[in-house]
């Protein structure tokens, strides 16, 4: 049935409300994989959280109608708040934005870092962010608390971190990673780096998709985990590692999103597509912070612009 409306028509077969006991989660064999719809809602009815389908039939991408839900722990800025401004760098640095986003990291140590906000035509407001001009220094955006790792698999999953961004400047002599990690600082360090065609697993603790220039494949997206310490490094070659992408050019805004599930499992897409799957990532009961950082492999500022980051995983 369709509903006639002033520009169109309302077509209820195209929208509906599911129901469902727990978080869902997204991709191809996610919650509602092959009946759901694009746009349809889901209700978990554990929690009373209300989620939007943001992806396809065949493989939904879950998004929280909103970040202000008390089912979920979530953090959300597109950076309208007048209170996002600024954040300079300094000695140390980690803010906590109004929105609750965090900025931090050993890239933040020198005035010449940090996030600021302006208007972009069209777009609305950005932030940059930019990481200090010292080798493998990193600026972060994460979640509220200092120095704690706050998500459990087995407890709070899905534990989600979703990020729309574009660097500034043509992808050379940085990296950009998105995942979850273990050990959590104000003056964090890169959890993993990248040489030729190996991946260095700084901590022990570490799951996600990193782009590093250092890699022969410099501007190739790759999937990384180091589970309880079992593995010091990857290889680009090694099966599932490469995820056969590539990360947009300058100005093109790419989201990306890493999901970590009560499983361990970590699902990795980029703009709402899956792009890779990791069984058993992590520790189920080891706990976790979500984070997206850029990184400069030479001494000069690197920067990216953010259209928007959320995190969020379940309230127990």
């Amino acid at each position: 049935m369709t509903l006639p409306v002033s520009g169109g028509v309302i077509d209820r077969a195209l929208s509906r409300t599911w129901q469902v006991a727990g978080a869902p989660v997204s991709g191809t064999s996610g919650t509602g994989s092959g009946a759901v719809n694009p746009k349809d809602l889901l209700m978990d009815t554990t929690s009373g959280t209300l989620y939007l389908n943001e992806g396809t039939r065949a493989s939904p991408y879950w998004t929280p109608t909103s970040y202000d839900q008390p089912g979920i722990r979530a953090v959300f800025s597109d950076f309208r708040e007048t209170g996002d401004i600024v954040a300079v760098g300094g000695t140390t640095m980690s803010v906590e934005m109004n929105a609750g986003i965090r900025v931090f990291g050993d890239g933040a140590a020198d005035t010449d870092s940090g996030l600021t906000v302006a208007n972009v035509a069209e777009v609305g407001n950005v932030a940059t962010i930019t990481t200090t001009n010292e080798t493998s220094h990193i600026l972060a955006l994460g979640m509220g608390e200092h120095e704690v790792a706050n998500h459990q698999p087995d407890t709070n999953g899905p534990s989600v971190i979703d990020v729309e961004f574009s660097h500034v400047s043509a992808i050379t002599a940085r990296a950009t990673f998105i995942g979850f990690i273990g050990t959590l600082a104000d003056a964090l360090v890169e959890p993993v780096t990248g040489a030729t065609t190996t991946l260095t697993l700084v901590q022990d603790d570490v799951a996600g998709m990193i782009q590093d220039s250092g890699l022969t494949d410099a501007d190739g997206i790759f999937m990384v985990n180091n589970k309880s310490n079992a593995a010091a490094s990857q290889e680009t070659t090694d099966s599932g590692v490469d995820l056969s992408q590539t990360i947009a050019a300058a100005a093109t805004y790419q989201r990306w999103r890493a999901e970590l599930h009560t499983d361990g499992d970590l699902i990795l897409f980029i703009d709402k597509a899956q792009v890779g799957t990791v069984s058993v990532a992590l520790d189920v009961d080891e706990e976790v912070s979500p984070v997206f950082y850029i990184a400069a492999n030479a001494a000069a500022t690197k920067s990216a612009t953010v259209k928007r980051i959320a995190i969020w995983h379940q309230r127990v």
